[in-house]
């Protein structure tokens, strides 16, 4: 397994967001109260995901069938998710059997060039549900890409046990759209200053930091790109600060969607059983996690360029999220589509890039699962 270098110049932006996170850090860790845990057993209500195959695709284009599967398929196995092109860079995903409330949604471009994805929106429509994908490239004007997407609702309790699965879907002021909780502790956002929100998950947390975040920008009319500046585990609760950037770099305040999971899939159902996760700082670590045992290993492969690999659970339809970490503007994305070698995942490679669009050094957040 290869250890990450993660020395890298350090910016005056990023100084500025270590500064508030220590502030606010130490504010958080002595406010947080714990309560017992419900007993009662829960799933998530719906869920789905898929790969946009093509970043221009034709009207009603099923999205690629090796890497979609959702909660639909146990009543509904004929369907599929299609994808419509409303726009330059916009899309209109369908999720069939899927229209909920109260869920969150999680996309990550798929490209070898400098772009990234938000959600523009997301809302029932029928018995579907729709989830409308803007991507951009440097500067953020709109432009095409292939993606990956998610989407998931839940309610009710899990039983006490080693997982834990919980989100959150914020307005610009840190304001809960979208909740859940399964240890049914409530979840509290707060926004600490411009662009920069504390995410406190009540009763999920561990001793330790343990699990995997993702968090996917959503803005109905500006370009915008949010990341895990520092998490903790602390009091019983995850604490997750969360940044997000204009296309300039500049600290914005956005709409945003997270999700911590821990032991569960992103999109919090089991089965499936095969998923695995990593924080590339704590490679080795409660954070990093396989549901079948395999090492999980990351190397460099170019600048700003990661080959993750993920054995012995690579198994049929497949899904992949990526989240940067750090107080800098960067992102990542995915380079590529992963890959399945046997039982071994793929992932060539994670990319990440600066908000001028070159390839740079960045920690991220890595999350897969399959549909079995």
């Amino acid at each position: 397994m290869s250890v990450l270098s993660r020395s890298r110049p350090k910016r005056a932006l990023a100084r500025r967001g270590l500064t508030l996170l220590a502030t606010a850090v130490l504010a958080a860790t002595t406010a947080l109260a714990g309560a017992a845990a419900p007993a009662q057993a829960a799933v998530p209500d719906r869920w789905g995901f898929a790969y946009l195959q093509t970043p221009t695709p034709a009207a009603g284009l099923v999205m690629d069938t090796s890497r979609q599967w959702g909660g639909w398929k146990a009543t509904m196995p004929a369907a599929w998710a299609t994808v419509n092109q409303i726009g330059l860079g916009r899309y209109r995903v369908s999720f069939p059997g899927t229209a909920s409330a109260n869920g969150v949604a999680h996309v990550t471009a798929v490209s070898n060039a400098p772009h990234w994805c938000q959600i523009w929106q997301f809302y029932p429509s029928g018995t579907n549900q729709i989830v409308e994908v803007q991507c951009y490239r440097p500067g953020g004007a709109p432009d095409n890409s292939r993606f990956v997407v998610d989407y998931t609702t839940s309610s009710g309790p899990l039983p006490p046990g080693a997982d834990a699965f919980g989100y959150v879907r914020v307005n610009p002021i840190g304001a809960l759209l979208h909740s859940y909780n399964s240890a049914g502790g409530g979840n509290v956002v707060t926004q600490l200053g411009v662009g920069f929100y504390q995410v406190q998950l009540n009763l999920l947390g561990n001793p330790v930091v343990d699990g995997n975040l993702q968090v996917t920008a959503e803005h109905p009319n500006s370009p915008r790109r949010c990341k895990v500046a520092r998490w903790t585990s602390t009091g019983g609760s995850i604490l997750a600060y969360v940044f997000c950037f204009d296309p300039g770099g500049a600290m914005a305040d956005s709409f945003f969607n997270l999700t911590y999971h821990r032991q569960r899939p992103v999109f919090g159902a089991v089965p499936p059983v095969n998923f695995a996760y990593l924080w590339t700082p704590a490679l080795g670590g409660p954070t990093d996690f396989n549901s079948a045992g395999g090492v999980n290993s990351v190397m460099v492969s170019g600048v700003g360029q990661y080959l993750v690999i993920m054995p012995m659970v690579g198994f049929r339809m497949t899904t992949v999220q990526v989240t940067a970490f750090g107080t800098t503007p960067d992102y990542c994305n995915l380079q590529a589509p992963w890959a399945l070698s046997g039982s071994t995942v793929l992932i060539r490679n994670v990319i990440c890039f600066n908000a001028a669009g070159a390839q740079t050094p960045n920690d991220f957040f890595v999350t897969y699962s399959s549909n079995i």
